[in-house]
């Protein structure tokens, strides 16, 4: 078997990480590349294994503040304060010989690349077209109301403080983490999917539904309140493929893509897993039956389902191999429901 350069560059890289950390008897094997390279590693003395990431994404438009040293270091803080103070499942981060979260190593350009390192959950991918369980959607539901339920205790303010000492005593952000579903990233998405038009992706008539849509959706935004009680640490990527069936029930994996937005753009993703008859349980585990979300809710939901989806195709932009894809879905996608939204039709059993 022949091997390339860049077959022997990364499994140099891979060697050089997995010697950081204070493993006795490691092999490797590669799980995939996309916003970051992922190994399986087992410690064949221990059995324990792990999962290795290598931050380096396979696009450059995978590459964001996400993939810095400083953004690594929360991510992985923030999984070991879930760990040891929720009940959720996710994995364990571990540190390294140094006692560090992050493992730094050099190309021989001399960049930097960062590498983390978590303990493997066991569980099994949702197959293809596979339908959950009602307990599985309901506990999926539990699930992020506990994480976004972190996000309120950590980010409230400190109520003994009154007037501008309690707004400022909120931040609902962090500066070295991405934020989701605010005007400014909206505009921004925006301005990252119009690149598709002068690609010949989309066309210039779908690309004006499409701004029409995102301004009735920050139209909505703006009556809507930013405090502790609607924006805060959500996981920003909920999709089947960042979802892992245990034993014990469904497990949220990939923080990769954590930050701080609205926690109905969390949900929506979320929602967007499920057939729409589905729905509802999904619901019924993440609200209390005494306080069910509102139809103001239930419509930023649906905008949010639209910006969602619509950060796939911004996320994809660069990789022209996606592009055809687009180009034959974008249609269905704004005279199904981009057009029923913007006309104040609810689509969200539909989407």
């Amino acid at each position: 078997m022949i091997t390339t350069d860049r077959e022997r560059f990364l499994d140099n890289l891979v060697k050089d990480a997995i010697t950081r950390y204070p493993l006795r008897k490691p092999s490797a094997s590669f799980i995939r590349h996309n916003e970051n390279l992922t190994y399986r590693i087992m410690d064949e003395a221990s059995g324990q294994k792990y999962l290795l990431r290598i931050h380096k994404a396979a696009y450059a438009s995978m590459t964001g503040i996400q993939h810095t040293r400083p953004a690594l270091e929360a991510e992985m803080s923030l999984l070991h304060e879930l760990k040891s103070s929720t009940g959720l499942r996710v994995q364990k981060p571990v540190r390294n010989s140094s006692g560090d979260w992050v493992t730094v190593c050099f190309l021989e350009n001399g960049e930097e690349i960062c590498c983390t390192m978590l303990e493997w959950i066991e569980g099994r991918d949702i197959q293809q077209g596979e339908q959950l369980t009602t307990e599985q959607i309901h506990d999926l539901g539990m699930q992020m109301q506990t994480l976004h339920q972190y996000g309120r205790v950590q980010d409230r303010p400190d109520t003994t403080n009154t007037g501008s000492e309690a707004k400022d005593g909120w931040t609902g952000q962090n500066e070295v983490r991405p934020s989701y579903g605010s005007i400014k990233e909206n505009l921004n998405m925006l301005g990252q999917l119009e690149e598709g038009v002068r690609l010949g992706v989309f066309t210039p008539e779908d690309f004006a539904l499409i701004r029409e849509t995102f301004g009735k959706i920050n139209n909505q935004l703006e009556a809507y309140p930013i405090g502790p009680e609607t924006w805060g640490v959500i996981h920003g990527d909920i999709t089947r493929g960042n979802l892992l069936v245990t034993e014990q029930g469904i497990s949220m994996i990939d923080f990769c893509l954590y930050g701080y937005g609205y926690y109905l753009f969390d949900a929506a993703g979320a929602a967007l897993i499920f057939h729409g008859e589905e729905r509802d349980i999904f619901l019924s585990g993440y609200t209390k039956p005494t306080a069910p979300l509102t139809k103001q809710e239930i419509r930023l939901m649906e905008g949010f389902m639209l910006i969602f989806t619509f950060g796939y195709y911004a996320f994809q932009m660069a990789n022209e191999s996606r592009h055809e894809w687009m180009k034959d879905r974008m249609p269905k996608l704004c005279s199904k429901y981009c057009r029923p939204y913007v006309e104040n039709h609810s689509i969200f059993y539909e989407l």
